[in-house]
């Protein structure tokens, strides 16, 4: 029997520090952390997503192997932002988790387009066993950037009901052509999607129609508008896996059971047709609210 979780990766930002405009209950802490770890071993999840930059993630995660000795796919990420050396981030990552990541992401186009971070990388390659390389993008002009420059192996992209940029079938036709693993992040809407419809009206101008549109098929499915995020991004085949942060072993759990939910094809071919071009809203930096 297939694994229904197998294209799920579990984003570790929240093991580190509070992330997320619903995240009322800040960093998780480290007998929470273990009791989400172990459930994703008893379900056969191999991926975890991190970064540097995540403050205490990487220990955390390394805590849990120290003790139990469970290795997960590490993916993590890197930038020049803090002016460290890639060296000394991978040095750090390796020091607190206890072993080698899998993949090693850019943490933006930029970090990926400067000549020092493929300098680095490629030593750093020469040395350790690092399988994946790839980049996190925000719009399809950063990709265009990408592909100009060097493939990458594995491309991080923002998914979710409301935005349906890096879904375009042309799109995905070239990247499958170029042989580009493509991760879905964002599936919340950075946590918006938890939110009720008054916040979301107050907050943000041009969205109430598409909105309600959605709010309607989540309604005719019995699912909230989280939830059909959540199955619609599963659904989607031509995405390779798909990231999702929690904020505690309960939220997993739920998620899990959504994962386990069906929605119509009617559905999902109405979700596909509502899409939100307004960057003001699909693309949580320029938000003029507190995260």
């Amino acid at each position: 029997m297939p694994n229904p979780y197998k294209k799920f990766i579990l984003g570790t930002a929240q093991f580190g520090m509070n992330y997320g405009i619903s995240n009322k209950n800040g960093k998780i802490k480290s007998n929470e952390i273990f009791k989400i770890l172990n459930f994703l071993k008893k379900k056969k999840v191999s991926y975890l997503d991190t970064a540097n930059s995540y403050k205490l993630s990487e220990r955390e995660i390394g805590k849990y192997y120290s003790k139990t000795r469970n290795k997960f796919k590490i993916i993590t990420k890197y930038s020049f932002k803090n002016k460290t050396s890639l060296s000394k981030q991978f040095k750090k990552t390796v020091a607190s988790l206890g072993y080698l990541p899998d993949t090693i992401i850019a943490h933006s186009y930029q970090d990926y387009l400067n000549p020092l971070f493929h300098q680095e990388i490629n030593i750093i390659k020469k040395k350790y066993s690092i399988k994946n390389l790839g980049v996190s993008i925000y719009n399809i002009n950063e990709l265009n950037k990408i592909l100009n420059f060097k493939k990458p192996d594995v491309i991080q992209v923002p998914i979710n009901i409301l935005d349906k940029r890096f879904v375009d079938k042309k799109l995905i036709f070239k990247l499958k052509k170029k042989s580009i693993k493509i991760l879905g992040r964002s599936i919340f809407l950075q946590g918006l999607l938890f939110k009720n419809k008054d916040y979301i009206f107050k907050k943000f101008k041009n969205i109430k129609k598409k909105y309600t549109q959605l709010l309607e098929i989540s309604k005719n499915e019995n699912v909230s508008l989280s939830q059909l995020s959540l199955i619609w991004a599963m659904n989607l085949k031509q995405i390779d896996k798909i990231i999702i942060g929690v904020d505690s072993l309960q939220h997993l759990k739920d998620n899990f059971i959504t994962l386990k939910k069906k929605i119509s094809k009617k559905s999902l071919l109405q979700i596909q047709k509502i899409n939100l071009n307004n960057n003001k809203i699909i693309i949580p930096y320029l938000w003029k609210i507190k995260q």
